[in-house]
């Protein structure tokens, strides 16, 4: 394992990895999880990954509160994972007022519990500590929630509610 860790690069993803991140983030998106966010049919599928290439497009280089940190492994992407700050009323766990989300954590399959997701990760939480980000929010699938406990977070007792309103 040592030898794979030393073989994999944490790096800020670029223009060029656009479509291995619409793959990664399809894993998520597209897989048979038992979540709120999974495409329900092809149509849709195809409508969030367009919308998805869009707004890499849009925002790669412009938007300062968006990083996308990738796991590359002898020029493959393997992992990665999209951290978002969100400015938002200072409250008492969140005194700056800068909220961190983290979203679409995905590694490989054949590369997962070896760190990769970890890593990445630490990346990410070190970018919020820089921007003085106070707080960081996610969602996790059942099978992550051990590595975000290692990392510190704790879960909420608070219900989180959705409204999709006119979803297709």
């Amino acid at each position: 394992m040592e030898k794979i860790q030393s073989q994999i690069k944490i790096r800020v993803a670029k223009a060029k990895d656009i479509n291995s991140l619409v793959a990664l983030r399809a894993i998520l998106l597209d897989g048979n999880h038992n979540t709120s966010y999974t495409s329900r049919n092809p149509q849709e599928s195809n409508i969030w990954k367009n919308e998805y290439i869009k707004w890499l497009h849009e925002l790669h280089g412009r938007n300062k509160n968006i990083r996308i940190v990738v796991a590359e492994c002898e020029g493959q992407l393997i992992g990665c994972a999209t951290g978002i700050i969100d400015n938002r009323p200072p409250a008492p766990d969140c005194v700056t007022g800068m909220c961190g989300w983290v979203q679409s954590v995905v590694v490989l399959p054949q590369w997962r519990r070896q760190g990769i997701a970890l890593c990445i990760m630490k990346n990410i939480l070190k970018w919020f500590e820089e921007k003085a980000v106070s707080k960081v929010v996610l969602e996790s699938t059942p099978e992550a929630e051990c590595l975000y406990e290692k990392l510190g977070f704790t879960a909420s007792s608070e219900k989180i509610f959705i409204y999709e309103g006119n979803r297709l």
